[in-house]
């Protein structure tokens, strides 16, 4: 495929919107350079043609994004290793055995998959999953009710009290999980009441965080399970390591503005691959910003996914 030209008209709106149709290209997937914008001249003489550069703007593909953050994350992971054993020589010289090799940690970071050990067969009430996970549902919960009648009754040192016991027992939860996959970690707590922040720090952030997120995302869906078995209250779980987070959001908002150029090029709907209901709703919240363009949730979680459709109802 062609990525660029160079075309002459009258004008330069005549060569730019040629040179757009000879590379098929809207005027958002290009990068337009004007070397010329002519002269009109006096009765025919003096008369020039406008000239355009005009390139296809080099774009990432969903994959590529994706496999680009995680490999910030693995580089940060091993310069982290890195820093520690340095520091580790200045202070006094160990022996480290042949099975304690980075090596081995450096395999370990490029697993794409790999299942949560749960200890705790109680987490696996799944009646309980999916009633609570399902974030499109409008649903009242009757036992909800009660418990905000028996929450009137607490005085709020008492709730508040409550809130930071469960926020520690789920903190105290993953620090063991996270130790079961060979890393150790620090875990302070946000509580904004309507929000939970478990701020995970650890020199192995490549293996807690894991390959497009699966790892950190399937450890805040156990933290969400057992926090709700201690607080009835619909409250929103969140785990980052790092400035993850920040980085995940900037991916999905490239994700979403790429998703809904290609939608509104072709007018054809595009399906996302499955996300985290949060992940699902921040494209939602970004989408629903672009005129024409619609969104909706399809699939059961943990394979639920996001359709981006045209909206042709601004056309008539």
């Amino acid at each position: 495929m062609q990525e660029s030209t160079t075309v002459r008209a009258e004008t330069v709106e005549k060569a730019v919107n040629i040179a757009l149709t000879k590379l098929n290209l809207s005027r958002d997937e290009a990068e337009i350079n004007i070397i010329s914008e002519g002269k009109k001249g006096l009765f025919g003489f003096g008369k020039q043609d406008a000239i355009v550069e005009v390139t296809a703007k080099k774009t990432k593909s969903i994959g590529q994004i994706m496999d680009q953050l995680d490999h910030e994350t693995k580089a940060e992971t091993v310069s982290n290793i890195q820093t520690e054993e340095a520091k580790t020589q200045t202070v006094v010289e160990t022996v480290v055995e042949p099975e304690e090799e980075v090596e081995v940690i450096a395999e370990s970071v490029e697993v794409e998959e790999k299942e949560v050990a749960i200890e705790d067969t109680d987490l696996d009430d799944k009646a309980e999953e999916d009633s609570y996970f399902d974030d499109e549902s409008d649903e009242d919960d009757e036992e909800e009710d009660v418990e905000d009648a028996d929450d009137n009754v607490e005085n709020a040192e008492t709730k508040a009290q409550r809130r930071a016991e469960a926020n520690q027992k789920v903190a105290t939860y993953l620090q063991k999980v996270i130790l079961e996959y060979g890393a150790e970690a620090d875990i302070t707590v946000e509580d904004n009441g309507y929000q939970i922040i478990f701020n995970i720090d650890t020199d192995k952030s490549g293996l807690v965080i894991g390959k497009h997120g699966k790892i950190i995302n399937a450890l805040q869906t156990l933290a969400q399970i057992l926090l709700h078995r201690y607080n009835r209250r619909r409250v929103s779980v969140i785990l980052n390591v790092g400035d993850y987070r920040n980085r995940r959001a900037s991916v999905l908002e490239q994700i979403a503005e790429r998703t809904a150029n290609e939608v509104l090029r072709t007018k054809q709907a595009v399906i996302l691959d499955p996300l985290p209901a949060y992940e699902r709703k921040q494209i939602h919240a970004y989408l629903s910003k672009v005129d024409r363009v619609k969104t909706h949730s399809e699939g059961k979680d943990p394979n639920r996914y996001l359709v981006v459709e045209y909206d042709n109802k601004l056309d008539y």
